[in-house]
């Protein structure tokens, strides 16, 4: 068994923002839900990883946009994942339309943290059930979001509510996309980047702040002392 799943679904309108773009939260949330329907055919799904006391987080995304669908279109998504790390699992996704034209491209960053002491988990811990699917969307590695010293400007305070949780009761990384959009009033782009550095829980207060510079915009949640997270978009 190849470890690639594909689906096609449809993109209804409520996928997208007010000026008819795939939102930033629907492509992360497209990604998610894949990934956690291949993870469970690979044998290292939600429910097998709590068996064992552990369970997935996200630590990076990237994505870009080559075509931008449009709403009511159907189309393709397919994610895959690649050969372990030693502590961190990479992973694959695409957005296509049913003729096979590459609309979006996108990878991310996996680890697996123990459900009781939340420390990092090694990835001998991890067995996928299949054969790797040997295509990367980039060749580069990752990069840490690096944020200017300067320029950063406080924009709004977000209180995590119930609606922000998740099955691991912290705010799920999907909504961390809507305080971006919210932060840089919703600009079009074609690039977009997240870190997620430390979990937000419930009632945890979030300053989100943005920087506007040449290379794009970077925006940066911050709860407490701690950095929560870091988009880049441009």
């Amino acid at each position: 068994m190849i470890m690639k799943h594909s689906e096609k679904i449809t993109l209804f309108s409520s996928y997208f923002d007010m000026n008819d773009r795939l939102s930033a939260k629907s492509i992360l949330g497209l990604f998610q839900d894949l990934a956690g329907i291949n993870a469970d055919e690979i044998g290292v799904g939600y429910k097998a990883m709590l068996e064992k006391n552990l369970y997935w987080i996200l630590s990076r995304v990237k994505f870009d946009i080559l075509k931008m669908p449009v709403p009511n279109q159907t189309v393709v998504v397919e994610t895959w994942p690649h050969e372990k790390g030693r502590i961190d699992f990479d992973r694959d996704f695409k957005i296509l339309s049913e003729d096979g034209e590459v609309m979006i491209i996108g990878t991310s960053k996996w680890c697996v943290i123990d459900t009781q002491s939340r420390s990092l988990q090694r990835t001998e811990n991890v067995n996928y059930v299949g054969e790797i699917y040997d295509e990367k969307n980039y060749e580069d590695r990752f990069a840490k979001i690096s944020v200017p010293a300067d320029g950063l400007k406080e924009c709004f305070t977000h209180t995590v509510r119930f609606s922000d949780l998740d099955h691991n009761h912290h705010m799920n990384n999907t909504n961390y996309a809507l305080l971006s959009a919210n932060a840089t009033e919703n600009q079009m782009f074609s690039h977009y980047e997240i870190n997620y550095l430390s979990e937000c829980l419930l009632g945890d207060e979030i300053l989100v702040s943005v920087a506007k510079t040449e290379e794009g915009e970077f925006v940066v949640g911050k709860n407490g002392e701690k950095t929560a997270f870091a988009v880049f978009v441009r």
